[in-house]
């Protein structure tokens, strides 16, 4: 792919962020997926970030998203907060919390398209697909109806 000069600047992050606690599958629960695809819209909306590409897997939420109105400091956090006090507040008798996050800028076409595919094949790698066009919660089948 060819991106304009600039294509990377608002800043795009590829973000990690499992959840600790669940004894099943927490993201890939249509009621979780849901929630989660909400705020995330409500963010886009809001012009806070823009979701470039996502994944979630039964147990943690891949993201590639890019700054709007917000930095990734300023947003990530509140964003984590409040799925989570959404997830507890709908299973009170798991109370989950979050892993260890990871944030890696992305910073040029190479990493991008790296990080797409990835976000497209981890269900396969994880043995929860056999071809990324038959996993629900991704970018390509938008299960959870996320503004991409």
């Amino acid at each position: 792919m060819n991106y304009l000069p600039n294509a990377f600047d608002p800043p795009v992050w590829y973000l990690v962020m499992p959840v600790s606690g669940a004894t099943g599958e927490v993201f890939t629960r249509k009621r979780y997926a849901d929630m989660v695809a909400a705020k995330l819209n409500s963010d886009q909306h809001n012009a806070l970030i823009r979701v470039e590409d996502y994944t979630f897997l039964p147990s943690a939420i891949h993201l590639m998203i890019r700054e709007g109105a917000l930095s990734l400091d300023l947003w990530w956090q509140p964003f984590m907060n409040a799925v989570l006090k959404d997830v507890n507040h709908l299973q009170p008798e798991e109370q989950l919390s979050w892993g260890q996050f990871t944030s890696e800028r992305i910073t040029d076409a190479d990493a991008f398209e790296h990080r797409s595919y990835e976000l497209l094949f981890l269900p396969v790698w994880k043995g929860l697909a056999t071809d990324p066009e038959g996993y629900a919660y991704n970018s390509v089948n938008n299960k959870a109806k996320i503004d991409l």
